[in-house]
């Protein structure tokens, strides 16, 4: 008679090679240098609008057009569709002549097809929300504020991040100027997210035109500290290198002949022996990441500038570079009400102070005193 058989017991798990070697490359890990944080803490999230998918136009430039640049024409072509959307799908890269990718410049003739990823028309909504904000003037008619790194300036299409607007429309109980629009009420001038700095906004429309009339004339100055790769070998100079998207990275700004005018005027105030320095930039046009853009154009990229420099793990053991190290030191402009000059300034935050000693304290540290 067969016996039964008798239960197999549960056998304890075998320390395999699977195992030792995820503990191998955890061990790896804890030795690289710490990852890219920017900011010590995310923002708080605000709702915005639900965004909808592209809308693909397709259509053929008549034989009656006479060849034109293709920011002249698409838009006349595709009826029904704002300008401003024709140019913000030649930005980001979704229009193609004749199966190939163009631009603003691209020159289109009779008889090209030409297919458009129109982008949704929505725009987000900004609402209030309560948040701890430095405020540096404020009047009935403007605000500065020292905008912390990591704060966009206003709400964008697709992100559920809060913004300098979000946080001034709690704080002003609503009065920023309606004509920057719905999205960007009170907006005259932007910085970038990791950007830091004074910036100002609107809480009139009639301050809002005319400070955007002063951006636009540059009649408003601006100053910059910025940390940068390697010293420079001049001690003073002048950036005139006309600026446009990249032809590829349509993320990217570059320096392009066929660009928009972009001036920067720069000073060294301090030197950290031939490592790096610190440098005073003043735009004098506003292009898009233009002191980014220009300082790596004479190969002195700011410090922690992973889109134009080459900074994606910290060069030395220790180095506190959580971000790019650029910002908004001084503003002067004309008061919208008054006619009054008035010029803001705020010092730079813990962080780029900390960088700053640390340059100085392991590579030395030689100033230049700033003319009278």
């Amino acid at each position: 008679m067969a016996q039964p058989k008798k239960p197999k017991k549960p056998q304890p798990k075998r320390l395999g090679s699977r195992p030792q070697a995820r503990t191998a490359k955890a061990l790896k890990r804890k030795n690289k240098p710490a990852p890219h944080v920017p900011y010590a803490s995310r923002p708080a999230k605000a709702p915005t609008e639900e965004s909808r998918p592209d809308e693909i136009v397709t259509t053929r430039i008549p034989d009656s057009f006479e060849p034109a640049r293709a920011d002249k024409i698409v838009a006349t072509v595709l009826e029904g569709v704002s300008r401003s959307r024709v140019q913000k799908a030649l930005d980001l890269g979704m229009v193609k002549v004749n199966g190939k990718p163009a631009d603003r410049r691209t020159v289109l003739n009779p008889g090209d097809h030409i297919e458009v990823a129109l982008p949704s028309p929505g725009e987000p909504t900004a609402r209030p929300v309560k948040m701890a904000l430095e405020i540096l003037f404020e009047d009935a008619h403007i605000i500065a504020i020292n905008k912390p790194a990591g704060l966009l300036t206003h709400p964008v299409q697709g992100s559920d991040e809060v913004s300098v607007v979000h946080g001034l429309l709690h704080h002003t109980k609503g009065k920023l100027a309606p004509a920057g629009g719905a999205p960007r009420p009170g907006v005259v001038h932007r910085l970038d997210r990791e950007t830091s700095g004074v910036i100002v906004l609107a809480k009139t429309d009639k301050a809002y035109h005319a400070l955007v009339a002063q951006f636009a004339e540059r009649t408003a100055k601006k100053e910059y500290l910025a940390l940068v790769d390697k010293a420079p070998r001049l001690l003073s100079g002048v950036i005139n290198a006309s600026i446009d998207r990249h032809r590829t990275v349509r993320v990217r700004m570059a320096v392009r002949e066929d660009g928009r005018e972009a001036i920067t005027e720069w000073r060294v105030e301090e030197k950290f022996g031939v490592t790096a320095a610190l440098v005073r930039a003043f735009p004098q046009t506003g292009r898009t990441h233009q002191i980014r853009v220009h300082l790596a154009h004479i190969t002195h990229p700011i410090l922690g500038d992973r889109t134009y420099g080459k900074f994606d793990v910290p060069s030395y053991t220790g180095w506190p570079m959580p971000r790019v190290m650029l910002h908004a030191h001084k503003l002067t402009l004309t008061h919208p009400q008054t006619g009054k000059p008035l010029t803001i300034t705020v010092e730079p935050p813990a962080d780029f102070k900390e960088l700053q000693e640390w340059l100085a304290k392991k590579f030395g540290r030689k100033s230049y005193l700033l003319p009278a």
